[in-house]
């Protein structure tokens, strides 16, 4: 299953930037820079690489260049008396099938600062360099996604962020390098993945459209996906796109949405107390029966048999 391909947008003076995530809304994705997260709310499942872990507020994890990762929000149900009430990361009452009495009217939400840097900004000898060896050694191990546990880190780190953001060209690189050294000294870290992501494992690049068509079917796959608009997204002709795709990649354009759509719900099914009819919802289906269906036809087991499975309750 081919993996969101971000490609990150600095300012035109810097290859660094702090960007917040009120809430985390990306599917699996993964972007040529590192990737340094603070958790400032919320908790979930993060996944790096082929490892995942649970979050929670003032957690801290350093995640390497390309390597795929996704946050997962802990969900949750809330009963009718809260109806309509105005939270962040409220998604609204759905419309569900006549005869359902429940609905998905609230989940929780977390947020988080990141700090984004490109591998360019570093020396190409950077191994070499005994300057950089703590750095070095630092980024390396970031290939499997690190965990920070340190007394006191989470504030020190939102203070590095207040200076980084008043600081400009040599200066904001200084700091940049104190908060990756300061990462080099933490005493209790954890790695996340047991394989280390690297230029050797990485995905090609998937060829324009085919890879617009991707881009497209994972940012809306939660939504419903209209095959003209996916085509005037490509800017090609819909009958054209369609015979291109399948010849490309031997699937068409609403298999592969389907693939997502199922990828996604397994996520939830196993990290999250979400019904498997609010699973069906979340993923971008408008009727559980059609989940039901692709689901079982995808992973070959109903969506209740991989809950059981997954969760080592399988009979």
């Amino acid at each position: 299953m081919p993996i969101l391909e971000r490609k990150i947008a600095h300012k035109m003076t810097t290859l660094c930037s702090h960007i917040t995530y009120p809430e985390f809304v990306l599917p699996l994705h993964k972007h040529a820079e590192y990737e340094l997260m603070i958790f400032t709310h919320g908790s979930g499942k993060q996944f790096v690489g082929e490892g995942v872990a649970p979050y929670t507020e003032g957690d801290v994890a350093l995640i390497g260049s390309n390597v795929p990762h996704l946050h997962l929000c802990k969900s949750r149900m809330k009963s009718g008396e809260n109806a309509g009430k105005e939270e962040p990361g409220n998604i609204g009452k759905r419309e569900l099938k006549p005869g359902l009495e429940t609905e998905l009217e609230d989940r929780l939400y977390s947020s988080g600062e990141a700090i984004q840097f490109s591998p360019q900004l570093f020396p190409s000898s950077l191994l070499n360099l005994p300057d950089y060896a703590h750095i070095s050694e630092l980024l390396s191990k970031s290939q499997y996604g690190i965990r920070f546990y340190d007394e006191g880190l989470y504030d020190e780190l939102l203070e590095m962020m207040k200076t980084f953001d008043s600081s400009t060209h040599t200066s904001r690189l200084i700091i940049l390098l104190q908060i990756l050294d300061r990462l080099h000294h933490c005493k209790k870290t954890q790695l996340l993945s047991p394989t280390a992501y690297s230029n050797a494992n990485r995905q090609p690049e998937l060829e324009e459209p085919i890879g617009r068509i991707y881009t497209y079917l994972y940012n809306n796959f939660r939504e419903k996906v209209v095959l003209k608009d996916v085509a005037d997204f490509v800017g090609q002709n819909p009958t054209s796109l369609c015979r291109y795709f399948k010849k490309s990649t031997d699937k068409s354009i609403f298999q592969v949405l389907a693939e997502i759509r199922v990828e996604y719900a397994c996520k939830l099914l196993a990290n999250s107390d979400l019904t498997i009819t609010e699973v069906a919802f979340c993923s971008g289906y408008n009727t559980p029966t059609l989940f039901f269906e692709q689901f079982q036809k995808i992973i070959h087991l109903t969506p209740a048999e991989y809950r059981r499975e997954i969760n080592g309750t399988a009979k």
